[in-house]
């Protein structure tokens, strides 16, 4: 899966790009392809969750992993390895916000909010209550600015997963970005923007709705992001071949979703 990501980094034409290494088999595999790597110095911390830690405790190491970045001043665009690379990113960027983040909406409401209604018939007139509703920004592919906000949202989460050991990193990210102040708890002054979930694509758009619509499928996606799909590698190669090498029915042996 590293080799499909940089394969089409490069393809593309990202120059500024680097993959941070949590052991020595991904350094001597990235220097062997002519990959930038990066190895942070022994942290007892950071190397014991890098060896025995499970999927979400190696995924939550990000947060810390990115505050040396942005304390040197450097804007970060986060991926994960599970993420098609086909156009250059950074031609698409708004440059805005603290936070420019990809969502794991499917459509114009749930990627960028509605007002959902609330029914409660026992109490009558006032029976409906409207709420506000967003799927959650995607915390493997955003982009972040070198800013006090954004700083401290790094810091808010890595405090929490290093205090809550069953936490989802994922969840906790999108806790502290939109939780508002409120009695006991101050909030997060951060501006955030979510990015357009039709060049930012997760797997969910692709395999529910773009690849069935013959408009949908002329489009050429910033990414494709396998993030709701346990074959990532299989679907990995199989968006290559249908937007790389135009191969039209490479998409289609696959189910909308996943068996489990």
């Amino acid at each position: 899966m590293l080799e499909v990501w940089f394969t089409n980094i490069k393809r593309v034409g990202i120059p500024n790009y680097l993959v941070v290494a949590l052991d020595d088999h991904i350094v001597d595999f990235c220097k062997s392809n002519g990959v930038p790597v990066y190895k942070r110095d022994p942290d007892e911390g950071v190397d014991s969750i890098a060896m025995t830690g499970g999927n979400h405790a190696v995924s939550g190491l990000k947060f810390r992993v990115l505050r040396e970045f942005l304390q040197l001043g450097y804007s970060v665009l986060l991926s994960d390895i599970d993420i098609v690379f086909l156009q250059n990113p950074f031609h698409h960027l708004y440059r805005d916000s603290d936070v420019e983040s990809m969502t794991d909406g499917h459509d114009n409401r749930t990627a960028y909010g509605f007002n959902d209604v609330f029914d409660e018939p026992a109490m009558g007139w006032a029976r409906y209550a409207h709420t506000m509703r967003i799927w959650v920004y995607n915390s493997g592919f955003f982009y972040m600015r070198p800013t006090l906000p954004a700083i401290e949202l790094l810091d808010r989460v890595a405090g929490r997963l290093s205090r809550e050991p069953n936490s989802w990193d994922q969840a906790v990210f999108n806790e502290e970005l939109h939780f508002p102040s409120h009695p006991g708890y101050d909030g997060l002054h951060a501006a955030r923007r979510t990015m357009d979930y039709y060049l930012f694509m997760n797997s969910k758009v692709l395999f529910k709705t773009v690849r069935k619509d013959a408009k949908l499928k002329q489009l050429k996606p910033v990414i494709v992001h396998l993030n709701y799909h346990p074959d990532k590698f299989p679907r990995m190669k199989a968006v290559v071949e249908y937007y790389v090498n135009g191969k039209q029915d490479a998409l289609e042996p696959f189910p909308d979703g996943s068996d489990w």
